[in-house]
């Protein structure tokens, strides 16, 4: 269990004007609460395969409304807003993750692994700004939650006096697509959020 107090967000927001630069906004004054359990593990089933894994159940939320500010390129605040943020889910990571990793002594310096991720409760970001509206304390879209499968191996050997290692990986091995982040739209539904797809095999 975490509080974090008085945290700043900055960022930037388009112009209304399509001819202007970007706007920057700075909202100072949040706190939020970070809470769950975590559990984590390494198990030697053999001297050559052991066995890793964890758990994080998490509920991060902010705690307070507050105000913020609108300014331009210059400095000059051009808005201050209302920021009605309390109880709403802390955006932009996973609150729900486990994994499961597998590590085999293929030969005496060879070492190949799978690692399984999975992440849920992720939810969409979203512009601090775009809360200002009282009667709206509905949390930004729930992004889909995803697994992944990544593959390895680790080959250590010398070169002269040195020692050398030499890595490759595959992620996403079984070429899963998923949302790995999104921008909440005006319904907070998949609807009108503005996704990114993350990387495939």
């Amino acid at each position: 269990r975490t509080s974090w107090l008085d945290k700043s967000i900055t960022g930037s927001i388009p112009n209304p004007d399509p001819n202007g630069d970007r706007l920057n906004y700075n909202v100072a004054g949040l706190d939020a609460l970070h809470q769950g359990v975590e559990l984590d593990f390494r198990f030697n089933a053999t001297e050559k395969l052991s066995v890793t894994g964890m758990v994080s159940l998490g509920d991060w939320q902010w705690k307070n409304d507050t105000r913020g500010v609108v300014e331009d390129e210059s400095g000059a605040i051009l808005e201050t807003i209302e920021v009605f943020a309390k109880d709403l889910k802390v955006s932009d990571a996973a609150q729900t993750t486990f994994a499961v990793g597998v590590n085999y002594k293929l030969l005496p310096t060879t070492f190949v692994y799978l690692d399984y991720n999975h992440a849920d409760d992720i939810y969409a970001k979203y512009y601090i700004t775009d809360r200002n509206n009282a009667s709206n304390r509905e949390d930004s879209w729930k992004m889909p939650s995803y697994d992944l499968v990544d593959f390895g191996l680790n080959h250590k050997f010398m070169i002269a006096d040195f020692n050398a290692t030499l890595n490759a990986k595959v992620n996403n091995i079984f070429n899963v697509e998923y949302i790995s982040d999104a921008y909440d739209g005006p319904t907070s539904s998949q609807s009108d959020a503005t996704v990114y797809y993350g990387t495939g095999r």
